[in-house]
């Protein structure tokens, strides 16, 4: 292990959060009362925390890793899209049913085995930035979940920062510190092409974060223990991600080729943070002449505007994504925005950073 993952270990081991864990027991029995949680939390901010990229949605994968099914995203889940809203959730349940959610055995309070994921809740709300700092152990119990390991970075994020030449392309050097001697059977494995090198499409297409969280996690126990090799490769790819300039300033031209994929987009941007953007006169609706300038042509916008009011509200917007955009804007078709193709884009983005500072 390197000096910078000895440090990052000894950061998430001597980590405040660990202390601030115990604030949610108010009364220190090691039990998490449902009073104390009402006592500590709104629904909102709970929903607010686990809102990981702050779109506003809550999507399916995520209910299953915080509840084990996803019967209450099914429940609440009206529109049948693929995602529900902070407003969706609560008008579904309070925060009591909220809590009774974790209380498997529902005996009223929640001991080690079911308080994980409310220690993460509620210490992300303390701490909003735990789950992308260098305290990677947002609740402090030593190892480190799958939602933690996705709150905190994105594949995008991590084929950039593993891509040390910039050159598009992973090769099994690049691959080794984070995969040790597995690193060339992995590449095997995701060489579709068979040219000795993995493209980002190629990974992304044979791979997730989820999937890679499986292979670190040997003992298959659904954790990263801080305390042994499970962790190093995660430790690695998250040091490189926040020592790579383009990843932590938010350059919009992640990889340095002078012109924008989507995937370059989709890594420091959502689709709402681009409407709000485009949203000039904060009216979270878009009128022609804003849609047209910073998002789509005449032709989308008449297609959106189902109420032929002459505007589009953000919910007529809602199956707009961020594909639809950038497709709109890649005129030639080549997959990538260059030239005068990317004025719409870099202005959506600038706009997102400064309301970001």
């Amino acid at each position: 292990m390197t000096p910078f993952l000895l440090f990052f270990v000894a950061l998430a081991t001597a980590s405040p959060m660990r202390r601030q864990t115990m604030m949610l027991d108010a009364d220190g029995d090691g039990l998490i009362s449902k009073q104390e949680v009402m006592n500590a939390m709104t629904l909102h901010d709970a929903l607010v925390a686990l809102d990981i990229d702050d779109d506003g949605f809550l999507y399916l994968p995520q209910i299953v890793e915080l509840f084990g099914s996803g019967d209450i995203f099914y429940q609440l889940n009206n529109n049948g899209d693929d995602h529900l809203t902070i407003g969706e959730f609560q008008h579904g349940l309070n925060l009591g049913e909220f809590f009774d959610l974790f209380d498997k055995n529902g005996d009223g309070v929640l001991d080690n085995t079911e308080s994980y994921q409310m220690n993460y809740i509620y210490n992300t709300i303390q701490n909003p930035d735990a789950a992308i700092t260098n305290a990677l152990d947002a609740n402090g119990d030593g190892k480190l979940s799958k939602l933690e390991v996705l709150g905190a970075f994105t594949l995008d994020e991590a084929i950039v920062a593993i891509d040390m030449n910039g050159d598009g392309f992973l090769t099994a050097q690049e691959m080794f510190p984070v995969y040790g001697n597995d690193s060339q059977a992995l590449l095997d494995s995701l060489d579709t092409d068979m040219d000795g090198q993995l493209s980002y499409d190629e990974v992304k297409g044979g791979t997730s974060l989820d999937t890679i969280f499986d292979i670190f996690d040997v003992d298959g126990d659904g954790y990263l223990s801080l305390n042994t090799s499970e962790v190093d490769g995660v430790l690695y790819v998250y040091n490189a991600i926040k020592t790579n300039p383009d990843l932590v300033h938010g350059g919009l031209d992640a990889d340095g080729d002078g012109k924008i994929s989507l995937a370059e987009v989709e890594l420091v941007m959502t689709m709402h943070q681009a409407l709000v953007a485009a949203d000039q006169d904060g009216d979270n609706h878009l009128n022609e002449q804003e849609f047209v300038m910073y998002v789509g042509d005449q032709l989308l916008f008449n297609i959106l505007d189902h109420n032929s009011d002459g505007t589009l509200s953000f919910g007529e917007m809602h199956n707009l994504g961020l594909d639809t955009l950038f497709n709109y804007q890649d005129t030639n078709g080549d997959g990538f925005l260059d030239g005068t193709e990317a004025d719409k884009i870099t202005y959506i983005y600038d706009m997102v950073m400064a309301a970001d500072q």
